[in-house]
């Protein structure tokens, strides 16, 4: 059975590799659901057509506590998962919605995206392109923010950043929170209820402030976290409740990372060899 196991898994692994930035298209009634390959995956592509490495600056963005964003069409690996587009400087997606971001803290919803230090505007969204759907099901669950601008930014640029951002230039270690209440539009192609939002500064596990670590302002996470219910009384980071996504088996994933990748071949050798007597998850279907 194990024979057979590391075969299957193999096989995955080469598929996987063999089509990791492939754009396909799956239909949902009348509406374009276009996944993309990941940001760093495109990045690395574009680095490599250039001949030189892509400079880039790490944004984060925290999908809102709202069902609307967590589509059942936005998931990948079932996991829910953000998309990043832009149409201007380096490595511009095909199509929207762009590309996948990177997980930060999954549990509370917070995402990256390494971005070419060149692009100005982007637009964060929850995986797919509603287009002109007629079915008001699919058309509500296309959900985006407006053209969010990441350059520029000096104190007054944003009133949540009063000394600007970490890094003058860009929004480099900072994150957009939606506001609560969407806008409203008349477009055919944007969703009826477009989120507008605001900069702060990221300091990690899903906590977020006003200002830059390095600032005189800051005092301390605790203390400058704008989100305090993520810490208990003891001033120890607990996290703060978030929709999670139904997270289900991904096969070929040996060490429960969610992803396919070369390191699940290693922990697969190391249980051929005996070097371990099961695969590192939390339930028994990789042993079955």
């Amino acid at each position: 059975m194990k024979t057979v196991l590391t075969k299957v898994l193999a096989l995955i692994l080469v598929i996987f590799m063999m089509t990791s930035c492939a754009i396909t298209v799956v239909s949902a009634q009348d509406m374009n659901y276009q996944p993309q390959c990941s940001v760093e995956e495109a990045i690395a592509q574009a680095g490599s057509a250039a001949g030189k490495p892509i400079a880039t600056n790490r944004i984060y963005f925290q999908m809102p506590r709202l069902d609307s964003w967590y589509s059942k069409y936005g998931v990948c690996q079932d996991r829910y998962y953000a998309g990043i587009y832009w149409w201007s400087g380096s490595a511009i997606p095909q199509s929207y919605p762009g590309y996948r971001a990177s997980v930060d803290h999954y549990d509370q919803g917070v995402y990256y995206a390494d971005i070419p230090a060149d692009v100005i505007n982007v637009i964060w969204n929850n995986g797919f392109f509603a287009e002109q759907s007629a079915n008001a099901d699919v058309f509500d669950q296309h959900c985006q923010t407006k053209e969010v601008n990441i350059e520029e930014a000096y104190a007054g640029d944003y009133d949540t950043l009063p000394e600007g951002s970490p890094n003058q230039d860009n929004m480099d270690g900072c994150i957009f929170i939606v506001d609560p209440d969407p806008e409203t539009t008349t477009s055919q192609y944007i969703p009826n209820r477009p989120y507008s939002g605001n900069w702060y500064v990221y300091y990690g596990d899903g906590c977020y402030g006003s200002y830059a670590t390095t600032s005189k302002s800051f005092i301390s996470y605790e203390a400058n976290c704008l989100n305090p219910d993520h810490f208990d009384d003891n001033g120890n980071h607990i996290g703060g409740n978030h929709i999670k996504a139904p997270v289900a088996f991904v096969y070929g994933d040996a060490d429960c990372d969610s992803e396919v990748t070369i390191l699940d071949v290693t922990v697969i050798q190391r249980f051929e060899t005996g070097l371990i007597d099961r695969f590192p998850i939390e339930n028994e279907t990789a042993n079955e």
